[in-house]
């Protein structure tokens, strides 16, 4: 019995390391710019393919209405997060992606992965990359087919950390994507960065931040407190306050992607789109240079190109570092520079 749980709880941590943390905001916060209009949405998916639709993917939705562009992101935070990673609250919004997106005329998706917020929470070995990446699918057919209301001929899908993992077996299983924007991620994640959040992974109901969040009595479910700053902050790229209310909303997640986690490194052969990734050169959970002990150079955007390519070899790629900034690269006190980059790549597909 120890051995399982002490098996667990490492694998956690692992999928911890495959996320950084996000926060949580209510809806009334989404609300980009003047032009823009947001609404929260519910879109029905299987978890298996062919299987019933009869779980369902939350998000928000979010529109220019002086004109609808002509592609649309969608924005998959990392195991443990929330889509509101995405568009973090307070500071004026300078921590928004999904503003900044916005003010460049560019729709986007923010969801809640399955088993996390708003979405359906199965029990927790519901929750695998395969399930998530299956969910991710039909949310991608949703908005070709104008669910939304509208039929979208251009598709880039956006992730951070785990989310990245599971856009890229997504694209690589189903090649139904324009385009890939991976950020927080790579190939070699650094037992570095794990080594920091290991000690501290519990079960979601033990901790206040997350108790009652989870399906009841469900062990899968697990929270990671008081990592962030060590373990997804540089402390010279970082304010003080956004890594207080870093941890203040930690999200819970579930244990339920463990096993599966490595399943997206094949699929990114297949990939045959552009493809952007970004990490911070500061980051240590999955970069060299943060101290981690990851095989990834991030030194600089050639380095990071030369340690990415050979898992890219039909995929289009474009890789760009993020000078100081930790892993949560969103809340990087020079984010502008890596939102410009994205929203210019999109814009260029």
């Amino acid at each position: 019995m120890n051995f399982v749980l002490s098996v667990k709880k490492w694998a956690a941590a692992v999928a911890v390391a495959a996320c950084a943390c996000a926060v949580a905001a209510p809806a009334a916060e989404a609300a980009p710019a003047d032009s823009t209009t947001c609404r929260d949405v519910k879109i029905p998916v299987a978890l298996t393919h062919g299987g019933p639709q009869n779980s369902h993917i939350a998000g928000t939705y979010c529109t220019d209405a002086k004109g609808p562009g002509s592609v649309v992101q969608i924005l998959i935070p990392g195991a443990t997060y929330d889509r509101s990673y995405w568009d973090f609250p307070g500071f004026g919004g300078r921590y928004s992606y999904v503003k900044h997106a916005s003010r460049a005329g560019q729709a986007t998706l923010a969801i809640d992965p399955i088993g996390v917020g708003k979405s359906t929470l199965p029990v927790g070995w519901q929750v695998s990359s395969p399930s998530s990446a299956q969910a991710v699918h039909e949310v991608i057919r949703a908005m070709r087919n104008g669910r939304l209301g509208r039929s979208w001929d251009k598709v880039v899908l956006v992730g951070h950390s785990f989310g990245s993992l599971t856009a890229m077996l997504e694209a690589g299983t189903y090649n139904d994507v324009d385009g890939l924007l991976i950020s927080g991620a790579s190939h070699a994640p650094g037992p570095g960065g794990i080594a920091q959040i290991i000690g501290n992974v519990r079960p979601a109901v033990d901790d206040p931040a997350t108790k009652g969040t989870t399906p009841d009595g469900d062990y899968t479910y697990l929270s990671v407190p008081n990592v962030r700053a060590g373990a997804f902050h540089a402390p010279g790229d970082s304010d003080p306050a956004v890594v207080k209310a870093d941890e203040a909303t930690r999200v819970a997640g579930t244990a339920g992607i463990l096993a599966t986690i490595p399943v997206f490194i094949p699929a990114t052969f297949d990939i045959d789109v552009p493809v952007l990734i970004a990490n911070g050169s500061a980051d240590k959970v999955f970069c060299a240079q943060g101290d981690g002990g990851s095989l990834t150079d991030c030194a600089n955007t050639q380095s990071l190109y030369r340690s990415e390519r050979p898992f890219f070899p039909r995929a289009e790629l474009s890789t760009y570092v993020l000078p100081g900034a930790g892993h949560s690269m969103n809340l990087a006190l020079n984010n502008r520079a890596f939102f410009d980059r994205a929203v210019s790549w999109v814009d260029a597909i």
